[in-house]
């Protein structure tokens, strides 16, 4: 019986927890402020920091250059650290990518991203 109850509360609280988790798509181009910041967050993708703001951006495959290069820039329309769900690439030091997704994730979400 003990095993079912923990089973249970075990289920609720994974369900519980699967909504703040979920990436919601970025909806509306925003303008990153001064200080923020971009890091690789796995193969092909950056997380970034604006404040209290916090994204995930997936590139286009072959971003070969996102692994070894310590520049790392957003910009839409040659506007700089202006990011947007369509038209936003992110430049490297020798090469830009073509970013085809933006989600909008939660601090937890960034540091899981930031620490691969």
């Amino acid at each position: 019986m003990k095993l079912l109850s923990a089973i249970v509360v075990a289920t609720a609280l994974a369900a519980a927890c699967a909504p703040a988790l979920a990436a919601e798509p970025l909806q509306d181009c925003t303008d990153l402020g001064a200080q923020h910041s971009v890091r690789r967050a796995g193969d092909g993708a950056v997380a970034i920091r604006d404040g209290e703001q916090y994204y995930r951006a997936q590139t286009r495959q072959g971003c070969s250059d996102l692994s070894y290069t310590g520049k790392l820039s957003i910009s839409t329309d040659a506007q700089d650290a202006r990011l947007c769900p369509q038209g936003s690439k992110l430049t490297t030091e020798r090469d830009y990518c073509s970013i085809t997704r933006v989600e909008k994730i939660d601090a937890q979400a960034y540091k899981r991203y930031t620490r691969r």
